[in-house]
């Protein structure tokens, strides 16, 4: 069953395509985390606990009304499989990492189950633009659906409760990805993260470190879910999020006005890098097609689809680069070549 699940995978376009604002945001998350009431927390599980967890997974897998759906346990994957899955959003870092999770996922990648992770259960929803409402109603189904099967650790006091004190009352984390190149180049960011911290939201690179952000790329989520709602969460990341384009939008406005030929000129640099280069690196080639991504919008670069520049970005990773070519990387000097062939084909 799995390599006939990655061969699909690796031929659907994903979630990355575009969706409501996606001139500033590139995508929205919707996460909820709940855990058993019997059992431990992951981590401090005996090998009979992960075996009752791995029974309920497979039962709900079995028996749920949900269709459509894959089940694998990370155990059984190569490292290609498993960071391939990282890689698409499908499971975690930490289960990458691991040899005792599980994932069960629809397979047009709407929603996913993480099992064994660090809940018992993390329901995530994730959806193209700034669709905060659409990925709640998503991940609430979905968790409405496995309650079902098993009950979910809830104090009248503290909500449900998690591993991580920061989750606990709603368990849901709420998050949006988004592009911010004009306000990072324009040295506004600072402003930004105070006015939304006001809100009770961070914001954070994608890659990179804390100071310093690849292509302009930032996820937005809220600090706490104790104390609010559920659908406070999701209306206040739709306000902030939104508050977030406004200012990009006018940023934008403010370098093509007064900045219009660096402006350009970055953007051209950054296209024939890509289109020439016999070699690049993962976030060197992010960066680049991040200002492709700019020039795009305003339409500086006229030939090059938004939704084509998005799935680039998820295609360029290794694991999904070895499963293209069908080739078993030494390094990552071989992956850069390929990488550099690979965008030099679709620039072409």
């Amino acid at each position: 069953m799995v390599p006939s699940v990655f061969d699909y995978l690796l031929e659907r376009p994903g979630f990355w395509s575009v969706g409501r604002s996606s001139d500033v945001v590139i995508s929205t998350r919707a996460r909820l985390a709940r855990n058993m009431p019997s059992i431990p927390f992951p981590g401090s599980m005996s090998e009979h606990e992960t075996g009752l967890l791995r029974s309920v997974a497979h039962r709900f897998f079995e028996q749920s009304t949900l269709a459509n759906l894959s089940y694998i346990e990370l155990q059984g994957l190569d490292t290609v499989d498993r960071r391939f899955l990282r890689e698409r959003n499908i499971i975690t870092y930490e289960m990458e990492a691991g040899d005792s999770s599980f994932v069960i996922f629809d397979n047009d990648e709407r929603f996913e189950i993480f099992v064994n992770e660090e809940d018992h259960f993390r329901v995530q929803a994730m959806r193209p633009g700034l669709q905060a409402h659409e990925c709640y109603e998503e991940a609430n189904r979905v968790e409405d659906e496995l309650n079902r099967f098993v009950s979910f650790a809830f104090s009248e006091e503290l909500g449900f409760l998690t591993a991580s004190p920061a989750n606990l009352g709603t368990g849901l984390r709420a998050s949006s990805m988004v592009h911010l190149p004009s306000l990072t180049a324009l040295k506004r960011m600072t402003d930004v993260t105070a006015a939304i911290a006001e809100r009770g939201f961070l914001i954070r690179s994608t890659l990179g470190d804390e100071q310093k952000s690849v292509g302009g790329m930032y996820v937005v989520c809220n600090r706490a879910s104790l104390g609010v709602s559920e659908v406070d969460i999701v209306e206040a990341l739709d306000t902030v999020v939104a508050m977030i384009v406004e200012e990009e939008n006018r940023a934008r406005d403010d370098w093509c006005a007064n900045y219009r030929q660096q402006l350009e000129d970055r953007v051209w640099r950054s296209y024939g890098l890509l289109r020439y280069s016999r070699s690049i690196g993962f976030l060197e080639a992010i960066a680049n097609l991040a200002n492709i991504r700019l020039g795009t919008i305003l339409s500086i670069v006229k030939d090059i689809d938004l939704g084509a520049i998005h799935e680039l970005m998820v295609r360029i990773q290794y694991a999904h680069l070895q499963k293209h070519f069908g080739a078993a990387f030494t390094g990552e000097g071989e992956c850069d070549a390929f990488r550099a062939q690979y965008i030099r084909d679709q620039f072409n």
